[in-house]
């Protein structure tokens, strides 16, 4: 009697087995009597014997065991559907405008599908590049809050109309885009003319620290000591169009910088991606630059410049 109603349905899991278990002991024990024909049979398409079940008991058992077996086939159905595909963190995460001449300008960070950022930046308008002043000038700029897991704080793009020394190299308009892994408040701590603070200019990181064949150049307040490369091409007589500078202060590096000239910007360039030289240890933990960006989207008509080849370090 049960062996022809429990081969209909074809159980693997734990709970249904026992669900067959208590279905076989029932219609094994039952007697001609508790079944006959009734027009309930519709009710359970798949276990006609328990639709001609006339002893209350019966019904009851068969009622709480065809549930049982449904919520066993569920339970199955599910965990074998296999893992769920993990959410898509990927996006572009703007933080909030700053006004830059005529236009404006925002930091942003470029997240992978795993979250980890990629790229960390700041976009300007085509704006921005009119009305410049004719003297220096900074804009500060907020991360946003997707970019925590780098080890940088804030931005500031310094504006430079005449340049800046060595002479002859850098002193054409430029900006340089600095990206801090100090606060602005600690950064704007950074003064000259004080022996105990220009004691902390001089101070420089244990050798383990310092980027591949950098060396010391200019001091400046609120941002600190900067290091460039003897190597790079606008000191051996070719144009300065950009290049990459990093930054000390205390012992500890402090910044990394992007310097771009606002002639090369305006041409509006495809993407270059120029790699930077790297040091052997980090003294934070995150992720940090292995090379540079820059940029023109001619879709959202910005100028982008960003550190980018984000790797944890």
């Amino acid at each position: 009697m049960a062996s022809s109603l429990t081969a209909k349905v074809e159980r693997r899991d734990p709970l249904g087995n026992i669900a067959m278990m208590i279905l076989k002991n029932v219609l094994s024990t039952a007697s001609p009597s508790d079944f006959k024909r009734s027009s309930t049979m519709k009710t359970f398409p798949r276990y006609p014997r328990l639709a001609h079940a006339h002893s209350p008991r019966i019904r009851r058992i068969g009622i709480a065991v065809a549930a049982l077996v449904a919520a066993a086939g569920t339970a199955f159905a599910c965990s074998d559907s296999g893992p769920s595909e993990p959410p898509d963190l990927s996006g572009t995460f703007f933080g909030p405008v700053t006004v830059v001449a005529s236009g404006s300008g925002r930091a942003y960070v470029i997240l992978d599908a795993s979250g980890a950022p990629t790229n960390l930046g700041v976009a300007l308008t085509a704006s921005a590049m009119a009305n410049l002043p004719n003297d220096a000038a900074e804009y500060v700029f907020a991360l946003p809050s997707q970019a925590g897991s780098t080890p940088f704080k804030h931005a500031a793009i310094n504006w430079a109309p005449q340049g800046h020394p060595p002479p002859m190299i850098y002193t054409v308009p430029h900006f340089d885009f600095h990206f801090y892994t100090i606060t602005q408040a600690a950064r704007e701590a950074i003064l000259l003319g004080d022996s105990a603070l220009a004691a902390k200019m001089a101070r420089q990181p244990a050798g383990a620290y310092i980027p591949a064949g950098y060396v010391t150049g200019m001091s400046a307040a609120q941002m600190g000591m900067h290091w460039n490369d003897p190597t790079a091409p606008e000191r051996h007589g070719e144009p300065f169009t950009a290049t990459f500078i990093y930054g000390s202060y205390d012992g500890a590096f402090i910044f990394a910088e992007p310097m771009v000239t606002k002639a090369f910007l305006e041409t509006k360039p495809a993407t270059l991606v120029v790699p930077v030289k790297l040091p052997a240890q980090y003294a934070t933990t995150g992720y940090h630059p292995t090379s540079y960006t820059v940029s023109y989207d001619a879709t959202t008509k910005e100028y982008r410049v960003a550190l980018s080849g984000l790797i944890r370090r």
